[in-house]
């Protein structure tokens, strides 16, 4: 019985130990936040829009979190049939906004998700193929209200793992685009004064 209460009071001051010594310091929870995103791009050469949404943890000026966007609005001739092009991705979401306290700031964002490339067509899929989507993006945000930010970019769709889609290749869906997102939620780190009304 002392051996067990000397190993659970080891850990106990290991775990204490752990807490003081911090690789990172003064990174503190100030807020969260979810919400709709909309990127207009380019898939095959014609312009569309991708929609999703995603949330996300605030790290001081930083934020941490996951999204998911798609869409199937690219029609395709192939073997004189019609198809779509299917495309959705989601993974990781990591940004960096400044001088969030005025009306108008700077905001980068960059995304890394796994997803799925397809021609669809009434039947079963055509084709199918995994890859991997990096979406780097800057811009700028504008405080809506207390609880609510939309932030206007521009950035790069780079998309690799497009291989057995016919005539199709990594170019057809990589694309400059376009970012409208909204985000709402908490940003204050003192969630005391936050303020929830118009």
């Amino acid at each position: 019985m002392k051996n067990w209460f000397t190993l659970i009071l080891l850990c106990f001051t290991l775990i204490v130990q752990a807490q003081e010594e911090t690789l990172i310091r003064n990174i503190e929870v100030v807020g969260i936040f979810g919400g709709p995103l909309v990127e207009v791009g380019s898939i095959n050469g014609e312009i569309g829009m991708d929609v999703g949404g995603g949330g996300a943890i605030v790290l001081n000026n930083f934020f941490i979190g996951g999204y998911g966007l798609g869409t199937d609005y690219p029609r395709v001739t192939l073997d004189q049939e019609d198809y779509r092009l299917r495309f959705k991705h989601g993974g990781f979401w990591l940004g960096y906004t400044s001088d969030t306290r005025r009306l108008l700031h700077f905001y980068s964002s960059a995304r890394l998700g796994w997803g799925q490339a397809q021609i669809r067509g009434d039947g079963p899929a055509a084709g199918t193929d995994r890859v991997f989507v990096v979406t780097p993006e800057v811009g700028f945000e504008l405080n809506v209200t207390n609880f609510m930010r939309v932030a206007f970019t521009g950035g790069y769709r780079a998309v690799t793992g497009v291989s057995n889609l016919d005539v199709f290749e990594n170019g057809d869906f990589s694309s400059p685009v376009g970012t409208v997102t909204f985000r709402f939620g908490g940003f204050s780190n003192d969630w005391g004064d936050i303020n929830w009304d118009f």
